[in-house]
């Protein structure tokens, strides 16, 4: 989106259709097809709604994948932040993304840790929007049964967090 009005220019430019005047017709061909798309106000349109879905993913994606590990503590949050953000922007449509995005983040991305991770992390904890929803006990209950080394730590470290 940035550089729709630059493309659109380049596309019209002399020195571009002379170009194209000099290709092959395959080639020809597919030039005319994207200066035809480049044109085309419905695909900028497209392009619009798509980034909307895909900046908030990429964040995450830039999380995972960067070198910083400590960002990992923040996974949970920020894919909860980034759904939120999802739906915000696509009122009507976010409920398909956010199947997408929980099939996936299911089978790859999500871990009892990061739930542990998120439910201990004092600058979450003490945000006046935090939510411990089931799902974010039960990953910590199942990091305290798996870690602990003895029945009473386990049942003592239960009685804390619930």
């Amino acid at each position: 989106m940035k550089y729709r009005h630059q493309l659109a220019q380049l596309i019209n430019s002399t020195e571009f259709l002379q170009h194209v005047d000099t290709l092959q017709l395959d080639s020809k061909d597919v030039a005319l097809q994207v200066q035809d798309l480049i044109s085309n106000a419905r695909f900028w349109e497209k392009v619009s709604h798509y980034l909307k879905v895909i900046e908030p993913l990429v964040l995450i994606l830039r999380m995972v994948d960067g070198d910083d590990k400590n960002d990992i503590r923040y996974l949970y949050e920020a894919m909860d932040k980034a759904k939120e953000k999802l739906r915000e922007r696509n009122p009507k449509a976010y409920r398909k993304w956010w199947a997408i995005i929980d099939k996936r983040w299911e089978m790859t991305l999500h871990h009892d840790l990061h739930t542990a991770g998120y439910f201990f992390n004092p600058r979450i904890q003490y945000k006046d929007d935090v939510h411990n929803d089931g799902e974010v006990m039960r990953g910590t209950i199942n990091v305290i049964t798996r870690d602990a080394r003895s029945m009473n730590e386990r049942l003592d470290a239960m009685a804390e967090v619930g």
